[in-house]
Parts: structure tokens; sequence; C-alpha cells
């Protein structure tokens, strides 16, 4: 295998799902969160591979260019998906590491293969949905349907960064805000991810994955609260909880430490 291949598929049926793979050595595939793809990684994939790693990397059904959204967002669907990418690698096993709606979809593949995952890791990820998240959900939903693109990343900036990274890297937020204009596809999965987001209950699947699993909570996030987070930790019969001090939702770009221990925690 070359260090970093791009172009390339999992077909799952009617699905057709992209991936990036980058380096050799233990599988580990990044599983992106609401309205996200490969990209939202950045450079994230090359620094796991520098580090000892195979690293996968997924484009959603419903994101180019991988196949269209057949309906609403399913994460049984999701799930089996990101599972299609070990299948068309020939990876037997790997470290699942999620962000945020990410995460759920990588519970919810771990309690569905659980012969596929050795690890898993949910960051800024919570297997229950209060009346509080349900109400985030909703906002996405709606900032999704009706601002058009160049107002949408104005909107939600806010609320993906912690306080400390807008007052230290401000500049890197604008060039974000300024590089996210969602098409009108991109915009259609939120939507349908969203509306899923409200209905999503992953306490049994929680309960069942017996795999060690790390959950990851910033300080400063004002989308996934603390108190979901360290609740789902107590789901999961071997799972560790880290609170990172000085980070919010967008955990891996906000905090070099969180690179460390998931790095850590996927050699142990």
């Amino acid at each position: 295998m070359t260090a970093s291949q791009t172009g390339l598929f999992a077909e799952r049926g009617t699905r057709r799902v992209h991936y990036v793979d980058h380096g050799e050595g233990a599988p580990l595939i990044l599983v992106p969160g609401l309205g996200g793809g490969a990209r939202a990684f950045g450079t994230l994939p090359r620094r796991f591979a520098r580090n000892g790693f195979r690293c996968l990397s997924v484009d959603p059904v419903g994101m180019a260019p991988s196949s269209e959204l057949p309906g609403r967002f399913d994460f049984d669907e999701a799930a089996d998906d990101v599972i299609a990418t070990l299948d068309a690698t020939g990876i037997e096993r790997c470290t699942l590491v999620g962000t945020s709606l990410g995460g759920k979809v990588a519970l919810t593949a771990t309690h569905r293969h659980p012969s596929r995952v050795d690890r898993l890791v949910m960051l800024a990820s919570s297997a229950i949905t209060t009346q509080r998240a349900r109400r985030v959900y909703r906002f996405f939903e709606v900032v999704a349907d009706r601002l058009n693109p160049a107002e949408f990343a104005d909107a939600v900036a806010p609320f993906l960064f912690g306080r400390t990274f807008h007052h230290e890297r401000p500049a890197v937020v604008d060039d974000i805000v300024r590089a996210t204009r969602p098409t009108s596809a991109v915009r259609s999965l939120m939507i349908e991810q969203a509306r899923a987001l409200q209905k999503f209950d992953g306490s049994a699947a929680a309960t069942s994955v017996s795999v060690p699993t790390l959950c990851v909570a910033g300080a400063e996030d004002t989308l996934t609260a603390i108190d979901e987070i360290e609740e789902t930790q107590r789901l999961f019969p071997n799972a560790r909880y880290l609170k990172v001090e000085g980070a919010g939702h967008t955990l891996l770009l906000e905090s070099p430490r969180v690179f460390d221990e998931v790095c850590a925690f996927a050699r142990s």
C-alpha cells in the first residue's frame, strides 16, 4: 500500500462510500460529525499516519463523492457503511474514533459489529439524548434549512469551538468560517442528520459494548454537555472518561493533548 490513497470506494448494495487511506500500521477510522466528511479532519489523517497508524477517513453517504442519501439518515446504515470500508480494505479489526455525531455512528457500528472493533473513542459525543440536546439538534436543523451558505458558518462558529480557541486562534476560526460554504446536498444531509439526532438513543448499545472505550469531553463545549458525556461513560462496562480543559466541541483541532491521548489509547 502507498503512503496515501484517495478516490477509494466501498460498495454496499446501492450505497457507495468514499474513503481516504493514509499510512501503514494499526488501523484507525475517523468518523466525522454533522455535515462533515473526510476533508473535515484536515491534516489529522496524515498526523495519525506519521504516528504509526493506518488511518481511514470517510465521506458519509449523502456527501459527494459518496452516493446520494436515499431518503432519511439512519444510524444503522451509516454504521454499516463504516464497516464496509473495513471490508473494502481487508482490515479485520480497527479503532473507531468518532466526533460528535460520528461518535454515535461509531458506537452503533461497535454495537452491531463487535468482532470488527478493538477500541472505541467518542469525542464530544453522547449515547443519550436529553431535552437540551434535542433543542441543540433542532437548532442545526433550522439553520441548515433556512440560512444561506454564507451565513451558516457565522451562525454555528460560536458553538463549534471553546472560548479559549476563539481567544487564542481567531484567525483560524475566521479561515474556517470563510471556507465553510455547504452545498445544497450537504445542507440536505445535515437536515436529515439533525432530525435523526433528535430521535437517537444509544444507551442500550453502550451497555452492550465491552471493548475498551474512551469518552472525551471539552470543558468549554457548549454543544455536548459534560454531564451527558459523564453519564455516557457510566453506561459502558469498560470505559474511561477524560475532561480536557481549555477545549470546546472540536477537540482534535483545539487540543494537541486529545490527539496524543487518542494515539496512546489506540496503542494500549
